[in-house]
């Protein structure tokens, strides 16, 4: 049930032969240093560029990634003359290059996305050359307006190939954990690169990443009744009120829901990285109350998904960058209003680029857990 590129990778660590090769134009808005590498049957090569000094770089050919194709992907549509029965258990919507891309993304913190196979070997015999076939590559559109970045820490971390020693263990993953971490990836790289263009949609593509790290990872084995009073205290105030056997089908029946809360609470709790180096003089997040933030951010993600309610104005706002260097981590004021709506503080308790950092964090964390237990 692997991924195509957790299969090829196996496949090459194993000794088969090269069926093929693809080339595929990976963008960003960096310039890579430190190549090239060579990943199993995966090779990343740098695009030299000229970096543009007004308003940022904006989004250029980056990186060419250069797949050799050693297992036999093909889809068994009929076996043993029967229609093959339905499996998307290893689906995630993209192909093996749109993994190895994400899986960059979150290693190294910045944006990254596959454009699409600009050559293309054919199949062929072992040792034979061929010439290639050349395709044409749309480049992507640049998400957001340049020099307007929400996450600020994408544009200054190291985008530096010689940084991916982590990705050498992905092959040793086992096949469920890393079918998980190749969603929580290629869902943390979406919410990367449209960070600047729709902040909303950046929360919804984090939390996500996250949502599906901490489902892999947390196994709730509390009551029904003990996870309404500590993830749900004011209805508990309620069902204190009711009769016994009332209270335990009505925390049945909202169990689901609530345990889902608790494994996204648990998991940044137990996996958020620490505080960084340098933290504003103004705005800094109180670290220490890591569950009740996750607790308000998971409530509002519920609330955008199923009731197309946007993430709090205050929670979308661009940070500021403060006079001793630190990102402000948390909206200003007590308070705050606007397109017809206003909230408390503690109603919006950090911004994008704050949990940009603890989700990145996280998901590495989780990670390294998964090659550990190999």
């Amino acid at each position: 049930m692997g991924t195509h590129a957790w299969t090829n990778w196996n496949a090459h660590d194993a000794g088969d032969v090269e069926q093929e090769w693809m080339e595929d134009d990976l963008y960003s808005d960096r310039y890579f240093v430190g190549g090239p590498t060579q990943h199993g049957p995966y090779s990343l090569m740098n695009v030299v560029g000229t970096e543009q000094q007004d308003n940022g770089p904006g989004v250029r050919l980056a990186l060419k990634l250069r797949s050799g194709a050693h297992a036999d992907l093909a889809p068994r549509l009929v076996v043993d003359g029967k229609l093959a029965p339905s499996d998307s258990k290893s689906y995630h919507g993209g192909t093996s290059s749109d993994e190895i891309a994400a899986l960059v993304a979150l290693t190294l913190g910045v944006r990254l996305r596959a454009a699409g196979t600009s050559r293309l070997s054919g199949f062929h015999e072992p040792g034979v050359q061929r010439q290639p076939i050349l395709l044409e590559v749309w480049a992507p559109a640049t998400p957001g307006r340049p020099g307007n970045e929400f996450i600020p820490a994408t544009t200054s971390r190291a985008a530096d190939l010689s940084l991916l020693e982590r990705m050498s263990g992905f092959p040793r993953i086992g096949e469920q954990d890393q079918v998980e971490l190749a969603r929580a990836a290629r869902s943390y790289a979406s919410g990367l690169w449209w960070s600047n263009e729709d902040p909303n949609q950046s929360w919804l593509h984090l939390v996500t990443a996250v949502e599906i790290a901490a489902n892999r990872r947390q196994k709730v084995a509390a009551t029904p009744e003990d996870l309404i009073k500590s993830l749900w205290p004011e209805l508990w105030n309620v069902l204190a009120q009711v009769e016994p056997a009332q209270r335990a089908q009505i925390s049945e029946l909202t169990a689901q829901q609530i345990r889902a809360t608790k494994k996204f609470v648990d998991f940044l709790a137990e996996c958020a990285p620490t505080p960084p180096p340098v933290r504003p003089l103004h705005g800094a997040l109180e670290w220490e109350k890591m569950r009740q933030h996750a607790r308000r951010i998971y409530g509002h993600r519920s609330n955008a998904l199923h009731g197309g309610k946007a993430f709090p104005l205050p929670m979308l706002d661009q940070p500021r960058t403060e006079s001793n260097g630190a990102i402000q981590e948390v909206p200003y004021g007590l308070s705050s209003s606007g397109l017809g709506g206003s909230w408390m503080a503690d109603e919006a308790p950090l911004l994008l680029s704050t949990f940009e950092y603890i989700a990145r964090g996280a998901l590495l964390h989780w990670w390294d857990e998964l090659e550990s237990r190999q």
